[in-house]
């Protein structure tokens, strides 16, 4: 993934890219649908606001699987290096957006395959035939690493999430609930994509709007559990971590909020 964007992305910048549309008219970004992308493109930029529980329970489990307990910094600097690569990766596809999609006069598809071939063609089109395959490479590791870690994670949280509801459901029944999880969760998205699959487009700015509505309330669980009781105080952020944490909290609840005023307001 690593080396195939990296090298999409030279590819771009040295082959220039496009000429955009003379007539392309840049979209204005207040509008309904500018605040509209706004919101859907924050809801997973970089990652999900609930990559806290995600990589928590990666921990533990790693922890277990190594028998080491690892220390406060090695968890941050684990977290810390994985939350500083998907930025990364997130300015260098949007990089390519911009070198390659921006201003073309194209109308994407909604479906995820012609999307897929478009993306693919602009790309060609701009940098020459030689590009197809590092393209098709990079956006294949994409998706693919992307669906491995949401089919390994979510049945992990569900399956803590029961654990904690129902203390009967520790032990034995834990280590047998995690596979019937897999299976369930997936066969469950599955669904969702051949049932929306001719509106994909759709169903990316749903799941990414409801990501961002909801990430106020899981940011202040996240901020509560992390400066409450149940962490040792040697454990806590400092004052400079919580005035920052504080501040993101307020814009994230001032920003979703504003969204659902703009949306009552367009009714």
């Amino acid at each position: 993934l690593a080396i195939s964007t990296l090298l999409a992305v030279t590819a771009a910048l040295v082959g220039g890219g496009h000429s955009p549309d003379p007539s392309f008219q840049e979209p204005e970004i207040w509008s309904l649908a500018g605040i509209t992308f706004l919101i859907a493109l924050m809801g997973w930029m970089p990652i999900p606001l609930d990559v806290a529980v995600w990589h928590s329970i990666w921990t533990l489990e790693r922890s277990k699987q190594t028998s080491h307990q690892p220390s406060l910094k090695e968890s941050l600097t684990d977290f810390q290096i994985g939350y500083a690569g998907a930025a990364i990766f997130a300015v260098l596809f949007l990089i390519l957006g911009a070198q390659v999609m921006y201003g073309s006069g194209e109308s994407f598809a909604a479906t995820a395959g012609a999307f897929s071939q478009q993306l693919i063609q602009l790309f060609t089109q701009s940098l020459g035939e030689w590009a197809f395959f590092i393209i098709v490479i990079s956006a294949f590791s994409t998706m693919f690493s992307t669906t491995f870690t949401v089919i390994d994670t979510y049945p992990r949280v569900v399956n803590h999430l029961l654990a904690e509801l129902f203390p009967s459901h520790k032990g034995q029944r834990f280590q047998r609930t995690y596979p019937l999880l897999l299976v369930l969760l997936s066969a469950t998205s599955l669904g969702f994509l051949l049932l929306m699959g001719d509106r994909f487009r759709l169903l990316i700015d749903l799941a990414t709007t409801l990501s961002f509505l909801v990430a106020p309330g899981l940011a202040w669980m996240n901020y509560k559990l992390i400066t409450g009781p149940h962490v040792d105080a040697a454990f806590q952020p400092g004052k400079k971590m919580r005035i920052l944490s504080v501040a993101g909290l307020v814009f994230l609840t001032l920003f979703a909020l504003f969204y659902l005023g703009v949306q009552l307001a367009s009714l």
